[in-house]
């Protein structure tokens, strides 16, 4: 996203702290990947930028609240985000006038453009945000799931679905007892 990219020349070489309140950094990739995940309470990011002689050095925290589906369940999970980062930057190599894909896949953060550093804090923190999300959501640590057969909720009670209709195939592990 360009809105969110700035030039490094603009931040002075002993460093500068920038707030992003700005929920377009989040929300527009949200809904172009796809992922169900809804944000409560606003992302609020705060970044300390400090450029380095061979790189740049991105300081950071992230807060606010998401909710997600539960893995098992299915039912929305409120998820805190309090999460920190320390991220480093190498410039990059070489004088790049044309940039390849290799190039763009490499330095998503930090890119030359006409011979000016570049830096899309859009990237950075849409990176940092994804790794704070759960691979594995759940709405409690005992959730018990939805019944594979009639999918009704089992966190709310037992259904009526008979029992054979397992694999018998797995009759065996079935009696199995792991100590």
């Amino acid at each position: 996203m360009k809105e969110f990219q700035m030039l490094l020349r603009d931040v002075p070489q002993n460093g500068q702290t920038f707030q992003y309140n700005n929920q377009n950094i989040w929300l527009e990739p949200l809904k172009e990947f796809h992922i169900s995940c809804k944000i409560i309470d606003d992302i609020q990011a705060e970044v300390f930028i400090l450029p380095e002689e061979d790189g740049v050095l991105f300081r950071g925290k992230l807060r606010g609240k998401v909710s997600v589906p539960c893995d098992r369940c299915a039912e929305e999970t409120e998820i805190p985000v309090d999460y920190s980062f320390d991220e480093f930057e190498g410039y990059p190599q070489d004088d790049f006038s044309v940039q390849s894909e290799d190039l763009l896949e490499d330095n998503r953060v930090l890119f030359k453009d006409k011979n000016a550093l570049i830096v899309d804090m859009g990237a950075l923190l849409w990176e940092e945000f994804v790794l704070t999300l759960p691979t594995k959501p759940l709405c409690r640590s005992d959730c018990k799931g939805v019944c594979p057969t009639c999918g009704k909720n089992l966190n709310e009670g037992t259904c009526n679905c008979e029992e054979g209709g397992k694999d018998p195939r797995l009759a065996v592990l079935r009696n199995l007892k792991i100590q």
